[in-house]
């Protein structure tokens, strides 16, 4: 992917859909920004080494939808919403609660007793904590923390940097 490895990859997705107000025209566009983290997981069902205790460096990115903002002299005019106000949500909802952490899927007894006595920063999945789930985890950790006409479209979460899973919501 290229980019990857940049701190500051923005994309800008520009889509078709403008609606014509009496004096407006508002454009519908779609901003994504990433972050990384370290983090731990395991699958104790998978037939692969995925069933061992290990590490990934996990990037995800978030795509909300909106109107640019048409408020003269505003600091977010020309925005859908200001790049840093998404990471910091991002932040403080997925990467501070799961960045050098563990994520242990509920029903996995042993690892889940170990892990519980020695890290303090663990995420207790309710199904085992694939790309997949973890992506859902964090659709749903930011999705209502956006301003109000802010629409979180998808996260992908990138296990690897060729290995991701893409969740839109349900």
């Amino acid at each position: 992917m290229p980019g990857f490895a940049n701190n500051h990859f923005f994309a800008y997705t520009l889509l078709a859909d403008k609606l014509t107000g009496k004096d407006n025209v508002f454009i519908t566009m779609r901003i994504s920004r990433k972050i990384e983290i370290d983090y731990g997981h395991t699958l104790p069902n998978s037939f692969s080494f995925c069933n061992q205790l290990h590490g990934h460096r996990g990037v995800i990115v978030a795509t909300v939808e909106g109107n640019l903002i048409d408020r003269r002299d505003d600091g977010e005019e020309g925005m859908v919403m200001d790049f840093k106000f998404l990471k910091e949500v991002m932040v403080e909802h997925i990467h501070d609660k799961l960045d050098h952490g563990f994520a242990v899927w509920k029903h996995d007894h042993e690892d889940l007793s170990f892990i519980l006595k020695r890290n303090s920063r663990v995420l207790v999945t309710d199904e085992p904590p694939t790309a997949e789930c973890l992506a859902k985890w964090a659709f749903n950790q930011i999705r209502c923390q956006l301003p109000e006409g802010v629409t979180l479209k998808q996260i992908r979460w990138y296990e690897t940097p060729n290995n991701w899973a893409e969740y839109e919501g349900e």
